[in-house]
């Protein structure tokens, strides 16, 4: 179990990250702290076991998709409603959970934990390339890449393998259309 510092930093992290994704998305929110605290123990929890597994390279898509799954699972978002609104947003913590996802993808591309393939793909400006590739993927079609994933989050048994294999293929469909031995 990592060091009550760590999770602190965790909290404070992911507090502030789920209050960015939401604002920049025009809808202000309340935060069960308990739910929130619960949610980072088992991130973090998942981590220590994955590290006991595989050493200390797991890869930032994996870790993506832990803490994607335990906000979308303890659902630490209380209350949620646009701005200049009272109607509460139903799925507001699946949906926080997409624009995380988003968010950390974005981050994470141009770091050294990112996955190798992301690493090594030859972009220039990456992180705005990616992001326009990640917003073209979420609106495809009327947004239904976005609207079943949210709905999946919401009332299928998603694990954090599928998110995963979902941000894995992401990733890989972003290198492969920025790769010069498919063209």
């Amino acid at each position: 179990m990592p060091a009550p510092a760590k999770q602190d930093r965790h909290y404070q992290a992911l507090h502030n990250l789920l209050f960015e994704v939401c604002r920049e998305n025009h809808v202000q929110i309340e935060i069960s702290q308990p739910k929130l605290v619960d949610a980072v123990v088992h991130y973090c929890r998942d981590m220590q076991k994955l590290d006991d597994h595989q050493g200390p390279h797991i890869s930032a898509n994996k870790r993506i998709a832990g803490l994607v799954f335990w906000v979308r699972r303890i659902k630490p978002i209380s209350f949620a409603c646009k701005v200049n609104s009272e109607e509460e947003i139903q799925d507001i913590n699946e949906q926080a959970a997409v624009w995380l996802a988003h968010r950390l993808l974005l981050i994470y591309c141009e770091s050294k934990r990112a996955c190798r393939i992301i690493q090594d793909c030859n972009v220039t400006k990456k992180r705005a390339e990616f992001d326009k590739y990640l917003r073209a993927h979420w609106r495809l079609d009327n947004w239904i890449n976005y609207s079943s994933l949210v709905y999946s989050l919401r009332y299928r048994n998603f694990s954090p393998h599928h998110l995963t294999i979902l941000f894995d293929t992401l990733t890989t469909g972003f290198v492969l259309k920025h790769t010069t031995l498919l063209q």
